[in-house]
Order: C-alpha cells, then sequence, then structure tokens
C-alpha cells in the first residue's frame, strides 16, 4: 500500500509541476495581449507613455519602438506626453485589445499641424517557413505620397501603399537584400534600403519614417520577434541616391518606470513589470540619414 501511496504523490507531483509550467502560457491565451509603443511624429519631443493613467514607459525618442508589454485583453487607455510634462497630453485615445492579440501603437503625424494620432498596427509574430523571414512595411511618414517597395531586381512586395497604412507580412528567403521605395506606379526611387539583412525565422517591421519637407526621410528596420530568439543582423538605410554618404546609428532606449500594483483590474504588473526591467525599451534599428548626393 505504501508504494502504491508512493507513486500516486509522485505522479500527482508531477502533474501539478508541468501545470505549473504551462500556466504562463494559458494565461496568455486566454486574456492577456501584447502592446508596443512606436514613436514615430518626426516634429514631437520626447514622450512618457501612460496606461490606464499609470507610467509605462519615459523619456521615449523619436524612432524607438519599445518592446512589448503584457497587458490584459479590453480597451486600455493610452496616453502621451510631453516629457515631464503631464499638463496636457499629446494623444489620448482608448485602445481595444484582443486576447492573444499583438499590437504596435505608433504616434504618426505632427505636432506642428495637429495631425499627431495614434495609429494601431497588429503584429503577427508566428513564424515563418524553415529558411524565410517574413517583412512587413508601414507608411509612417506624413507628407510622403503612395509608394512600390520593391527588391532590386525582384518583383514588388509592395504597391501603392498611403500614410499611414501597413501592408500584410510576406515570407522572403532569408538573406540580405537591397530595397528600393518608389513613388507609386513609377521607377523614381526616393528611398534605398542597402544590405537589409533578413535572418531565417526573423519577423520584420520596416517603417518609412521622416517627411519629405524636412529631407529626412528615413527606414527603420525592427525585428519584431526579437525575443524568440531568431538570430538577426538587421540593417537598414535611407538614401536620397546611390553616390549619397551616411551615417549609422542606433535608436536609442529610454527608461522604464516600474508599474503599481493595481490588484490585476488594469495591469498585469508583474509580467508588465519584468518585461520593463528585463528589456526595457529596446529598438533593433540601424538607421542611416538621408544626406545630399
Amino acid at each position: 500500500m505504501s508504494n502504491i501511496f508512493r507513486k500516486v504523490l509522485i505522479l500527482g507531483l508531477t502533474l501539478l509541476a508541468a501545470l505549473a509550467l504551462a500556466a504562463p502560457v494559458l494565461a496568455q491565451g486566454s486574456g492577456e495581449a501584447q502592446m508596443r509603443v512606436a514613436h514615430l511624429s518626426p516634429d514631437a519631443p520626447n514622450v512618457d507613455v501612460y496606461v490606464n493613467d499609470e507610467p509605462a514607459l519615459t523619456d521615449v525618442p523619436y524612432t524607438t519602438v519599445s518592446s512589448y508589454l503584457s497587458l490584459p485583453a479590453g480597451t486600455q487607455q493610452v496616453t502621451v506626453y510631453a516629457s515631464g510634462d503631464t499638463s496636457t497630453p499629446v494623444i489620448d485615445v482608448p485602445v481595444k485589445l484582443a486576447a492573444g492579440g499583438v499590437y504596435t501603437i505608433a504616434a504618426v503625424g505632427l505636432v506642428t499641424d495637429g495631425s499627431i494620432t495614434a495609429q494601431v498596427y497588429q503584429d503577427d509574430l508566428r513564424a515563418p517557413s524553415a529558411g524565410n523571414a517574413k517583412l512587413r512595411v508601414i507608411h509612417a511618414s506624413p507628407d510622403a505620397g503612395p509608394v512600390d517597395v520593391v527588391p532590386r531586381d525582384g518583383e514588388p512586395l509592395v504597391t501603392d501603399l498611403s500614410f499611414p497604412e501597413d501592408t500584410p507580412y510576406a515570407e522572403v528567403p532569408a538573406g540580405t537584400y537591397t530595397l528600393d521605395v518608389n513613388s507609386a506606379g513609377t521607377r523614381q526611387t526616393v528611398l534605398t534600403a542597402p544590405d537589409a539583412a533578413l535572418a531565417s525565422g526573423g519577423v520584420y517591421s520596416a517603417f518609412a519614417v521622416g517627411t519629405v519637407y524636412a529631407d529626412s526621410l528615413d527606414v527603420l528596420l525592427v525585428q519584431d520577434n526579437v525575443s524568440t530568439g531568431a538570430s538577426a543582423t538587421a540593417s537598414a538605410s535611407a538614401s536620397a541616391s546611390a553616390n549619397a554618404s551616411a551615417s549609422v546609428t542606433a535608436s536609442p532606449s529610454a527608461p522604464a518606470r516600474p508599474l503599481p500594483d493595481t490588484g490585476g483590474s488594469a495591469w498585469l504588473p508583474l509580467t508588465a513589470a519584468l518585461t520593463l526591467a528585463c528589456s526595457g525599451v529596446v529598438a533593433v534599428a540601424l538607421v542611416r540619414r538621408i544626406t545630399a548626393a
């Protein structure tokens, strides 16, 4: 009898351990969403981002894309202030998050003409087929017209993409590409992203940012699934001409403050705090600024 009892006890403990390990995965699928923030407004200052009146990210510079925050599914109020000034929000919008969904909330448009707004993009972090990468393009340049995105000597990946639209993710063989951004329907190249390295298993977003007016158009290449372990040597650049000189810079990180315990009603504090503490705000992007030829 003691041997039977011992076997039942061991089996029970094994089942409990398995359930404990599975709990975070089940919780994420059943009631959580993933959300990150992208500062893509070229004339906006550094910003602080609040969710449900609680500070999430602080002093976020232009072209920064944050790591993902784990939030409960439902409507979350996202408020953006100029860094250090909570008197008047720059953006204050409700954002609906579906359970299991993954989102990028981007500040796009301009402060000067009042067009700055929050644009919600749905991300897809599912891995591509073996040997492939996934890439989508987001048009975040407020004064640039519709564009086509064409791999050099290849077929268009994107046609007639307008601000502030995004494309579905497309699977492409892993490798290094030169991507031309052309005025829609023409062969007039307005941006070139040479040496865009897409790693096998990587999922990427290419953001067209900056303005034509300020001659500041850039391409920002971000690996969306960087936390899943896919290796990447992502680089992106924008060039007004083949002879343009450029310098490579990395988007800086913004510090994140711990979130207060709200009893789980507005946040999942432990998950969000761990996410922020482990990775802060990470932009996996190399940007090359346009200079005149």
